[in-house]
């Protein structure tokens, strides 16, 4: 049952990150319909190029920013709490 659901969870994974590039593609095909110009084109290749990184590197990024809040001694950063302290 755990193999099932690991399997089912790995395919939805797989699913959403094929979903993310082709609305990247689709972005990148309108940008160019739309203006006929390749500036805006080369723009929008580079951000679909970033959004799929990101989509596929989440634990990266996760990993990158709880390094920045968490201080040294392990606890929060002054601002992490949310709250203002006087």
């Amino acid at each position: 049952m755990i193999d099932l659901l690991h399997n089912l969870i790995n395919e939805a994974l797989d699913l959403v990150t094929a979903g993310v590039v082709l609305m990247a593609i689709v972005m990148v095909v309108a940008t160019w319909a739309r203006t006929r110009a390749f500036v805006p084109t080369i723009g929008a290749i580079v951000f679909g190029a970033f959004v799929i990184w990101a989509v596929n590197n989440v634990d990266f990024i996760e990993e990158q920013i709880g390094e920045d809040i968490v201080e040294e001694s392990g606890l929060p950063a002054a601002g992490a709490s949310g709250g203002f302290h006087a």
